[in-house]
């Protein structure tokens, strides 16, 4: 927290353990897997933050929602979708990485696309591609290391 004078640093491209919390967006317009996702991240709240730091999961069906989401407020992680209605992942990737307080926040691309969709979300500064179906510990773990959580 900012002392009265100071500015407010924007997140870091790798947060140490945030006493204050985590907040972590998810981008994907299919409710089954938003609600999977959700899950994991109740998970690691629960379990290895012991439901001690805060753990916020806020949703976005599209990358316009999301760019929305994203300048109204401040967040650690984004997992996004590549192929949504209004504004595709590839397009709100490009643009956070644009955005001066944006570029930082690390990104996750998860999507059942090819290896011609995970060359372009990488070319375009995406963090960690995971291929869809994805598995609960690859989400799991891909979000512990980039928060940094149970990490020494």
């Amino acid at each position: 927290m900012a002392t009265p004078g100071e500015t407010p640093q924007q997140p870091s491209a790798s947060p140490a353990l945030n006493p204050d919390g985590y907040r972590v967006l998810i981008v994907e317009d299919n409710p089954h897997i938003v609600e999977m996702y959700s899950y994991v991240l109740k998970k690691l709240a629960s379990g290895e933050l012991g439901g001690k730091v805060p753990f916020e999961v806020c949703f976005a069906a599209d990358g316009h929602n999301a760019l929305t989401q994203l300048l109204a407020a401040r967040f650690s992680l984004i997992l996004t979708d590549l192929y949504m209605p209004v504004m595709d992942g590839f397009a709100l990737i490009e643009r956070l990485r644009s955005d001066e307080t944006l570029k930082a926040i690390p990104v996750v691309a998860i999507s059942a696309g090819g290896a011609d969709a995970e060359r372009r979300a990488k070319d375009l500064g995406v963090d960690v591609f995971l291929r869809k179906p994805v598995r609960f510990t690859e989400v799991l773990s891909t979000v512990k290391r980039l928060l940094r959580i149970g990490t020494a």
